[in-house]
């Protein structure tokens, strides 16, 4: 999908999963007297902020506004104070996440993971509760700290986890960091520039405890696109990135005219075709995009 397109789609998908967890809670009274700016619609901001960025904090704000303006037992104090806790947390996770994770990584693999984003979620949720001293009368930072904590941790983790693992997506980060990669390097139009990056590969599985036949796999995919790669920019040096998540990430890119190497051409024989049928039966996803000049290619094995 164009980035032109996508970014509209991200937003307003965040949204109808803000107004989908809030308007039936709101409208079946499923708690009594439970105020409108409280709700499982509260993990919303704070999970999709750190699984897309900015965008998710942008459609939890649209769908906060939706969901006020459509119930009319909310006042315009409850919409306000609610917008403006749905911004707060969703950027504030997002810049700290980041801010206290030297690799920029949005998982939860380690124990210290988890902790981290307890903590974070702890200290955002209390300021929140803070907040509420401001627009409800007598406060409500105990409901809204509760309220706030447990949802983004009950809810958000697992949809994290699903969204970064199962779906194998890179996180959105601030842009004036850089992600730190598992294996970086740059192959260059030789020989030995190419088998060097393949010791890097094998070291790099070794030290994960991966199997030769996972190694064979994962190595034989580099060999079958950097190769195709070659047959189209015999002299540009191709950027290799490798990220192993819940699924190992291959991305590379290089410069050059736009060309898609997980496409077979007409004029290709059996033994290409054989090579790509591989890697589309090892691959849980491929996308191909190009921007900037530049051919971007990704493979999540």
């Amino acid at each position: 999908m164009r980035k032109e397109f996508r970014i509209p789609v991200i937003i307003c998908m965040v949204a109808l999963a803000f107004i989908v967890l809030d308007l039936p809670v709101r409208f079946s009274k499923f708690v009594n007297d439970m105020p409108p700016y409280l709700g499982i619609k509260n993990a919303v901001s704070p999970a999709t902020s750190l699984m897309v960025g900015p965008l998710g904090m942008i459609g939890s704000v649209i769908g906060a506004l939706v969901c006020g303006l459509v119930d009319k037992a909310a006042s315009m104090t409850d919409v306000t104070f609610e917008v403006i806790t749905v911004a707060f947390e969703g950027l504030a996770i997002w810049f700290f996440w980041h801010l206290f994770t030297p690799n920029h990584k949005v998982r939860f693999k380690k124990f210290t993971d988890l902790l981290r984003y307890a903590v974070i979620v702890a200290v955002i949720s209390a300021v929140s509760g803070a907040v509420s001293f401001i627009f409800v009368d007598g406060g409500a930072f105990l409901s809204v700290f509760l309220t706030h904590m447990i949802t983004s941790i009950l809810i958000g983790v697992p949809s994290i986890i699903i969204f970064s693992g199962i779906m194998c997506q890179s996180p959105v980060i601030p842009p004036w960091y850089t992600r730190l990669h598992d294996l970086e390097d740059d192959i260059e139009a030789t020989d030995d520039s190419f088998l060097g990056f393949n010791d890097k590969v094998e070291e790099f599985t070794s030290r994960l405890g991966l199997s030769k036949k996972r190694t064979f796999e994962i190595l034989n995919t580099i060999e079958e696109v950097y190769l195709r790669i070659r047959t189209h920019e015999p002299e540009e040096k191709v950027h290799v990135t490798i990220d192993c998540e819940e699924a190992l990430s291959i991305m590379f890119e290089y410069k050059g005219e736009k060309c898609n190497p997980l496409r077979i051409s007409a004029e290709e024989d059996l033994v290409a075709l054989i090579g790509l049928k591989l890697i589309e039966h090892r691959a849980i996803r491929t996308n191909y995009k190009y921007s900037a000049q530049t051919n971007h290619v990704l493979i999540v094995l």
